[in-house]
Formats: C-alpha cells, sequence, structure tokens
C-alpha cells in the first residue's frame, strides 16, 4: 500500500456514501409497509380477535427472538434516545464490552443468555444487589505481512457485582462497586505481528497478559444534590472514568478501546486491569455540562498480580481532569460527546535519551536524567450526525479524538484517532452496527533518537527492535452482529502500518472476531 492515508481517506468516504442508501434500500424495498385500507367496524373486530389470538399462539410457539418488530420493540422500549444519564441507567445492548462498561454496568433485562432467571435476578435488583457475569473472546490471525502467519486465540471473563445501599439500608446515594477478571490467552502482536507490544490488537489481552484472577476496582460511590455531585472512593483504574469512550470498543484494537493507549501505555495513568487507591469528584450543573478531577497514587505494587495488595507506598500521585459537554440536537435528539481533559503524573522517572550530565547516555554511559513530573492532555469528540430511528445509537456517529503526552520519559509522542459507526441501518436489526477507525501513534523522539545513536554505534537498540522507532498506523473495520438475547458477534479485519513503528515487518493484515456473552 503506497498511500495508506489516501486509501483510508477514500474508504472512509465510500462507507459514508453508502450507508444512507443502504439504509434507504431497507427501509423502501424490504420493510414496505401494505397500503392502508378503510376497514368496516365488523372487519376491525374481526382483526382484533386474530390479532388476539395470534398474540395467545405466539406465547405458546414463539416465533424467534427476530420477528420484524420483536427485536424493535424490545429494543426502542429499552435503549430509546435519551440523556447520557438515562443511558446509563437503562444500558445500551450494542455496547461491544456490554455489562463489563462501568458507564453502563445495567443492561436489558432481555439483553442476558439466562435472561432474569426466572425473576430472581429481578429480586436482588430491587433489594438493591446486581451481578454481572461476561465472557469475552478475541481471536485474531496474521493472514498477511507481519513477521509470521498465525493465529491467536484470547478470552476475558469479567465478574462484577453491585451493591446499592440506598434500596438496601436507606443511605441515599451510596452504592459499592466491585469488579474482577479472568484473563487467558496468546497475543498476536507478539507472536505474529511483531516483536513488540506497542500495539495490541485484542483489547482483552491488553496489559498484563494471563491473569488467573485480576481485582479490577472496588470502590465506593456517593451521589449527592440528586446526583449534581458524585464522589468515588477506593481502589480503581486512574483513567477509568477519564479520556475513555465505550464508542471506541466498537473496534478491538486497545487503541482505540477505550481510551487512547498512546497516552496511557507504561504511564501511571493506568487502565484496565490495574487499580490504585484514589477518589474523584464528578459535578453536573446541568445544561448538559460536567467537569470532574481526581486524586490517585502511584503505586510500586499496583494491586500486586491478583490485585489485593492494598499497601498505601506510594511514589507520587496522578492527577485527572476532565470538562465535558454533552448535548441533544434537533427534534431527533441527536447526541454527542464533548471533552478536553489531561492528567499530571508527579512520579520520578528516568529520562531515556539524555543522562544525568547533559550528554546522550550511549555516549556518557551515565544513568538519564530524572524527570520529576509528566502528563497528557487530550480533546476528543463524537457526535450523531444521521438518525435512522429512535433507539439510541441508531445512526451516523463521527468520532476523533488527538492527544499529546507532555514528558521525556514516556513512550508515545501522540495519537490521532478517526471513526464513524452506522448502527441500526437495516430497520429488523437496530442493534447491528458497522464501524471503521483509522489511528496514527508517534513515537517519542527522544526513544527513535536514541535508537538512531544505539544503531550507528553497533550497539543493541532500546526496546529490542532491530531498527529505530518513529510511528504506526491502525485502520480496522468491524461488524457488529447481535446475534441473540446476550449474545453478539465482531468479525474484525485491522490492517497495521509499520508493525513495531519501524519498517522491519511489512504491513500486516490481522483478521478474527470478537464474541460476547452476557449471562
Amino acid at each position: 500500500m503506497k498511500n495508506p492515508k489516501s486509501i483510508a481517506i477514500i474508504f472512509l468516504a465510500i462507507i459514508v456514501l453508502l450507508i444512507p442508501f443502504a439504509h434507504s434500500f431497507a427501509a423502501d424495498v424490504l420493510f414496505t409497509p401494505r397500503p392502508a385500507t378503510v376497514s368496516t367496524q365488523r372487519e376491525k373486530n374481526v382483526s382484533k380477535r386474530q390479532e388476539q389470538n395470534h398474540k395467545e399462539t405466539t406465547e405458546h410457539h414463539h416465533n424467534g427472538f427476530w420477528d420484524n418488530g420483536s427485536i424493535v420493540l424490545f429494543m426502542e422500549k429499552d435503549n430509546a434516545a435519551a440523556s447520557s444519564q438515562q443511558r446509563q441507567r437503562t444500558g445500551m445492548a450494542a455496547s461491544a464490552l456490554g455489562s463489563a462498561w462501568p458507564e453502563i454496568r445495567i443492561v436489558p433485562k432481555d439483553d442476558r443468555i439466562f435472561g432474569t432467571l426466572g425473576g430472581l435476578r429481578t429480586k436482588l435488583e430491587s433489594h438493591g444487589f446486581a451481578f454481572t457475569l461476561t465472557y469475552l473472546n478475541e481471536s485474531l490471525g496474521d493472514v498477511a505481512g507481519g513477521r509470521k502467519r498465525g493465529f491467536a486465540y484470547s478470552h476475558q471473563v469479567v465478574m462484577g457485582t453491585d451493591l446499592d445501599f440506598e434500596k438496601m439500608i436507606g443511605v441515599k446515594g451510596l452504592s459499592f462497586h466491585m469488579l474482577g477478571i479472568q484473563r487467558a490467552g496468546r497475543n498476536v502482536a507478539t507472536d505474529y505481528m511483531g516483536v513488540t507490544s506497542l500495539i495490541q490488537p485484542q483489547e482483552d489481552y491488553g496489559a498484563g497478559g494471563n491473569v488467573l484472577y485480576k481485582l479490577v476496582y472496588m470502590y465506593f460511590e456517593q451521589s449527592l444534590f440528586n446526583k449534581k455531585l458524585v464522589i468515588d472512593f477506593g481502589r480503581m483504574p486512574a483513567n477509568m472514568k477519564f479520556g475513555t469512550s465505550y464508542l471506541g470498543c466498537y473496534a478491538l484494537n486497545m487503541i482505540t478501546c477505550a481510551h487512547p493507549s498512546g497516552l496511557s501505555n507504561v504511564t501511571k495513568w493506568r487502565s484496565w486491569h490495574f487499580s490504585q487507591w484514589g477518589i474523584m469528584a464528578r459535578v453536573n450543573p446541568g445544561a448538559h455540562l460536567y467537569a470532574q478531577a481526581g486524586l490517585y497514587e502511584v503505586s510500586p505494587t499496583e494491586g500486586g498480580r491478583a490485585g489485593f495488595n492494598f499497601s498505601f507506598a506510594q511514589d507520587g500521585f496522578v492527577i485527572p481532569m476532565e470538562i465535558g459537554w454533552q448535548p441533544e440536537f434537533g427534534k431527533d435528539k441527536m447526541t454527542g460527546h464533548y471533552k478536553l481533559g489531561g492528567y499530571v503524573d508527579t512520579s520520578n522517572h528516568p529520562d531515556p535519551f539524555t543522562s544525568v550530565d547533559g550528554r546522550p547516555k550511549p555516549i556518557s554511559q551515565l544513568p538519564g536524567k530524572t524527570e520529576r513530573q509528566r502528563g497528557a492532555w487530550y480533546v476528543g469528540a463524537d457526535q450523531m450526525v444521521f438518525r435512522y430511528g429512535k433507539a439510541a445509537n441508531q445512526g451516523i456517529i463521527l468520532y476523533g479524538l488527538a492527544g499529546w503526552n507532555m514528558g521525556a520519559s514516556l513512550p508515545n509522542q501522540s495519537q490521532y484517532t478517526l471513526g464513524i459507526i452506522s448502527q441500526g441501518m437495516f430497520p429488523a436489526r437496530i442493534t447491528d452496527a458497522i464501524s471503521f477507525f483509522w489511528t496514527r501513534q508517534v513515537v517519542n523522539r527522544k526513544i527513535t533518537r536514541m535508537q538512531e545513536m544505539q544503531s550507528d554505534m553497533g550497539l543493541p537498540l532500546l526496546g529490542g527492535v532491530s531498527k529505530p522507532q518513529s510511528s504506526f498506523q491502525v485502520l480496522e473495520l468491524t461488524y457488529t452482529a447481535f446475534v441473540s438475547p446476550g449474545v453478539k458477534f465482531f468479525p474484525d479485519l485491522q490492517y497495521i502500518i509499520h508493525p513495531d513503528a519501524n519498517r522491519v515487518y511489512p504491513n500486516a493484515l490481522l483478521a478474527g472476531f470478537r464474541l460476547l456473552a452476557q449471562f
């Protein structure tokens, strides 16, 4: 591919142009309603009796979840266009991570394999106890380019519980959330595509790799003043609610799901599945605005292998901040999310290139000088620009994010991401979606300079690569298919330009899928 940027732009333009035509075809050809006729009172009564008979028959002989109308009624009931706070309460059945996602941990009752467990789940939730169990499989193969051909399987099992103390014991606005994961499998990035984990095509493998059980978060949440102020305290990832977007998880690659990995890789602004002691507060003043900030420890243990090392030892603090606007435009309530944020890390880290005496490390042979503060900032937005129907996210959504690191010791310099999501373009499959994302990450220039000097001097290169690193790009096309209640299937293609952020291995084409099962 001689000009990947041009091809990416052309590909994105084709998708944008074809989506409205596909929707029009589906609406006008596949689902054209019959012409209305004038009925007599007798005909109306007959029709009413037939409808009642049909209802009684289908109660005993269900024709399937995909009856034209049943899926629409189910989804429109649970996912009607609403404010972000309402969506948080009702859930979004098309979200890639389902009940594992902290913003939408409550999913529609019919969007589980076991449903309400004969009413048990509903009864427990009415008394303040909710739980989740989700299986996520992301399997990808290197089918062209990269280091060698091969296929890698990985999975993540999510186990969580939420306690509502207002329902349990009458403490208004107080709740408790705990979630852990089990991960296993292989990493297509280091097994086949390249030699470094700078790019993680499988989000569920991610940082940490195989682990029998890892505590992701365990914290209290207190809502005050009719949820105008929300305070979280406990153990949780520092960026779990900063710089994230569940829309990024319509894709598989960790570069977009669910936060800009170019700003968090090998930092103390941690994400799943690392936890830190911390506290954060979010203010919701109205007018679709919010502001939030937090204070998290920089932990030398990060919870340990299982996440239960609750030591208060710390090397500094991470202070994330974010402001945002979540408007709804027009009579169709086309939702958007706009955010500006960043973080400051007060812990000490060595410079990868400059030594304590100011000279390059390969020449001085001295340790790197200490960087006493670092951080990053970002700006992100998503906006629905066309609506197919009234269900949540049923339309065309544009997505964009840009972020820049501020620190010599961070592995990346910047990240830019653009995306488009089209959900519900077929009236009878309003939770199905097609998404396309493009991302470019630039490696820290000090790391590039260090590797270039090491290469010139015949020394092993920093990071274990054989040529200096500069940048890479990821193009990803994913389809979200609602298979049955609680089960979603995501066929996925990823094209990696410059695996390992250099030109050692040819551009790689990855193909595979994600399978999500919510119990």
